[in-house]
């Protein structure tokens, strides 16, 4: 098992060095990639950027999970370019494009309704827009019926619930932090008093 395991490495290295790299969709990814992050940059929050990454980090792990699980095992889909030698290919649309466009969405919304609305939208550009053409350029090719719709979707799905997770979270660290707010308020000694005795052990020391 090992050295079968090793053997594929091998043959999968050697497809990407001499059919993969520097192909025209490996510079159309390169591309595509290289725009996504400076737009996103250029338009995101900075104010807010720890929560835009948190949530588009609970999207990309969503969309990891999902797609290993549809390309690795049910074979919906396979990537015939990599950016990078590895499977599954970890700079595909699903774990890259897919998270900055629903976190550039969460930023200029505050509601489901909008959300829902215009990450629609950007998964329709994705799926019905660059995905044929990641097809087109063999970049990707799909198995088994799997279609753009079922693509679009996968994607909604994994906005959604990664949304939801999202603001469970915030949920929970705005209870807590009221929590908290609400004993200070309620007993505003209790942190003076508690160090009260750290104090006098520090006197004593110095006594000594």
């Amino acid at each position: 098992m090992y050295e079968s395991t090793r053997l594929m490495a091998y043959q999968s290295y050697q497809h990407w060095v001499s059919a993969e790299v520097f192909s025209v969709g490996w510079f159309f990814m390169v591309g595509v990639l290289f725009i996504t992050y400076v737009v996103w940059l250029k338009l995101v929050d900075k104010s807010r950027i720890k929560d835009l990454i948190l949530l588009g980090a609970l999207l990309a792990v969503g969309f990891s999970l999902v797609g290993i699980i549809l390309e690795g095992n049910y074979g919906f889909w396979e990537y015939q370019i990599r950016l990078v030698p590895l499977k599954p290919e970890v700079f595909n649309a699903s774990y890259t494009i897919g998270p900055i466009l629903f976190m550039t969405v969460a930023q200029y919304t505050t509601s489901w309704k909008s959300y829902l609305m215009w990450g629609s939208i950007g998964a329709a550009v994705i799926t019905f827009g660059l995905v044929p053409i990641y097809g087109m350029l063999g970049i990707i090719k799909f198995h088994n019926n799997y279609s753009n719709f079922y693509n679009f979707i996968y994607y909604m799905t994994g906005a959604i619930i990664g949304r939801a997770i999202y603001l469970w979270l915030v949920s929970i660290e705005q209870n807590q932090s009221a929590s908290s707010s609400l004993v200070d308020r309620s007993f505003p000694g209790l942190q003076s008093a508690a160090a009260k005795p750290l104090d006098e052990d520090d006197n004593k020391d110095k006594g000594q």
